[in-house]
């Protein structure tokens, strides 16, 4: 045996598995000492960083796996448990358990194949979905001495230096990117995260910034294949020029293989950048194809998975489908990574974000310990489960009714116009509020606390509305303080209507109403409702789905001058109504500005569910109030963006 750093060399595989029982060591079973060099040269400062969580650790070998030994002393390492896959696969085995879950899979390339590796990622999908939570990691290699080399990159993960770089984002088809601001880590690194984009995504950028520089993650987005990621000018690969191809020409190995040319033309073996010289903790290629165990176009030892193993990242996370990458989720493994989320609860979220939108198949995998973080995370969890888990997304439920109520009463607002309505202000500031409220529950799905990372645009968003609110139902009272005109005349020359008598009298002198509907003949979503009674006139006027149902004015008949009048108006809330509106009202005569009448500003109403709401104002008239025998008191809220109206007629007469 040898010492090198923190890492003990075995020769012997009795030996080594002996010693993976240790919680002290961290044993490897002849890998070269070159790499065992570069492996040690970044061990350092260990109290930078959190020792993982192994709770609940299930290891599974394959029935006969030459790997079952290193299994067994695997879990004894840990406290956990070891079983032999068998007919039904990890779902049943996951299907006996309750508790909290990392799995750990260790087999050897020729033991397992894509349908195992898909058919384990589904089995730890249902157990999430049933509101536990589990993870999955794959340890795999062509042999044992790679076995334990994937091994020890992960059990000594949490002992290495902090990085000099946070995060770095390769993405050569993209041309503009507002990438996140810098922020410097305590130590003076740069914790900032980079994006290299466009023709800068070439061997003369990237080969120095992944080969010298030491990163916590690598990210990816880019076009691949099995066994390369494809550049600007360039490809990363396991550089296979010179190896000797598989008895099968040309059937299961690159063209490099048999050659000094890529398969990309133009490119030369000289000129690709080398996966296994990336210098990072974690990997992660959003790729077509970027893992394929067991089964592909390319065999084993030519695939990029392996070219990354055989280097210094710990894990590394890879699609085992075809696919268009998709950059929201390089975005929410970033934050999931800067928040101190591992690899295993970081690829089960992005797997569940996949199910979930319905975009790309839910099959990315962690080759690698699923409890490996990368060293840039400068917030720790807030909890032990802290982003990838079924519950992540619990937050986000809990205000969802909040959202879509919200989002459908800035619609409302955004009705204003086509319905004849003065359009509120406001308008264009809602709808930039709820475009980043998307982008944020996007990427909330892998943060420590998804909920609160939506709370600054949700309460940016609800103070915008209320002002709008309050804004319009201000434009209706000072336009029916100055004219005589009813709601309804604003939409009638606009909507299509029809009208019918109904049987409903009239609240006001019993009289038979009408009905008048009105729909939009281009907006179909858009329409009003109108009660008309043939002596007072337009009683209400209402949404097709009104949140407040019944409305009554209550005053006297004839009020008298000079003098003040109370007017009170009482709502009932739609049935539809399930927790506390705060609308907008207010409340005056027709005309009043010119017929010496004066009425309070408006102001908010707080609507209760299956509770009535009284608004109360007293109306001023003074000696000079114009006597008329009609004027009508006309009320008028925003609530939930839709405007609700009702009027009846009183009159004007000189004090006895």
């Amino acid at each position: 045996m040898e010492q090198t750093g923190p890492f003990v060399v075995h020769t012997a595989a009795d030996s080594y598995t002996r010693d993976l029982r240790d919680p002290a060591l961290v044993p490897v079973l002849g890998v070269a000492d070159s790499r065992l060099a570069a492996l040690a040269s970044l061990m350092g400062a260990p109290a930078r960083r959190k020792d993982p969580d192994v709770s609940g650790t299930l290891v599974v070998a394959p029935a006969g796996s030459a790997a079952t030994a290193v299994g067994r002393a695997l879990a004894d390492r840990f406290g956990g448990s070891f079983v032999t896959l068998s007919t039904g696969g990890l779902g049943r085995i996951l299907d006996a358990r309750l508790e909290a879950t990392q799995v750990v899979f260790v087999a050897l390339h020729d033991e397992i194949d894509l349908d195992v590796v898909t058919e384990s990622l589904e089995a730890v999908s249902a157990y999430r979905s049933d509101g536990r939570h589990a993870t999955i990691g794959f340890v795999i290699g062509p042999d044992l001495p790679e076995l334990s080399w994937l091994l020890a990159k992960g059990l000594s993960c949490h002992l290495r230096k902090p990085p000099e770089r946070s995060r770095l984002t390769v993405v050569p088809w993209l041309r503009q990117h507002a990438a996140a601001s810098r922020i410097p880590a305590s130590d003076g690194a740069d914790a900032a995260p980079e994006w290299v984009i466009g023709d800068r995504a070439s061997r003369a950028v990237l080969e120095p910034m992944l080969s010298e520089q030491y990163t916590g993650l690598v990210s990816f987005a880019s076009a691949g294949r099995e066994h390369a990621l494809i550049l600007s000018d360039t490809v990363i690969c396991g550089d296979h020029a010179g190896h000797r191809g598989p008895s099968a020409h040309g059937a299961a190995a690159p063209s490099c293989a048999f050659s000094d040319r890529c398969f990309r033309d133009g490119v030369r073996a000289r000129d690709v950048i080398k996966a296994a010289r990336v210098k990072a903790d974690i990997v992660f290629a959003n790729s077509c194809m970027a893992w394929r165990p067991g089964t592909g176009l390319v065999a084993a030892e030519y695939q990029l998975a392996g070219a990354f193993q055989y280097g210094i990242p710990a894990a590394y996370i890879g699609a085992v489908h075809q696919m268009l990458p998709n950059l929201t989720i390089n975005d929410l493994v970033g934050t999931a990574v800067a928040a101190g989320t591992d690899a295993g609860r970081t690829c089960a979220a992005v797997n569940d974000h996949l199910r979930d939108t319905g975009r790309e198949l839910p099959y990315f995998a962690v080759l690698g310990l699923p409890w490996v973080t990368a060293g840039g995370g400068s917030e720790p969890p807030s909890t032990t489960d802290a982003g990838p888990s079924a519950d992540a997304h619990d937050g986000v439920r809990d205000l969802k009714p909040q959202l879509l109520q919200l989002g459908r009463t800035v619609r409302a607002l955004s009705e204003f116009g086509p319905t004849g309505f003065m359009p509120p202000d406001g308008i264009v500031a809602m709808e930039a509020e709820i475009l980043e409220l998307a982008r944020t529950l996007k990427r909330a799905a892998l943060g420590a606390d998804p909920a609160e990372k939506a709370v600054g645009p949700l309460r940016r968003l609800g103070s915008l509305i209320a002002d709008a609110e309050l804004s319009a139902v201000a434009d209706f009272h000072e336009f029916g303080k100055m004219s005589h005109s009813a709601l309804n005349e604003m939409w009638e020359g606009i909507l299509d209507t029809s009208v019918r008598p109904i049987d409903d009298a009239c609240p006001y002198c019993k009289g038979r109403l009408a009905e008048l509907v009105a729909r939009h003949p281009v907006y179909e979503q858009v329409g009003r409702r109108a009660l008309i009674c043939n002596v007072c006139g337009p009683t209400a006027d209402s949404p097709l789905d009104p949140v407040i149902g019944e409305v009554r004015i209550e005053c006297p008949s004839i009020w008298k001058r000079p003098g003040t009048v109370t007017v009170d108006v009482l709502m009932t809330p739609a049935a539809s109504v399930s927790q506390e509106i705060i609308a907008a009202g207010a409340i005056h005569t027709s005309g009043a500005a010119n017929f010496g009448m004066a009425f309070p500003d408006a102001q908010r109403i707080a609507i209760r569910p299956g509770s009535p709401t009284r608004m109360r104002v007293d109306a001023t008239l003074s000696a000079e109030a114009f006597t008329h025998h009609e004027h009508f008191v006309r009320f008028v809220a925003v609530a939930e963006g839709l405007v609700h109206y009702a009027s009846r007629p009183v009159a004007v007469a000189p004090a006895a």
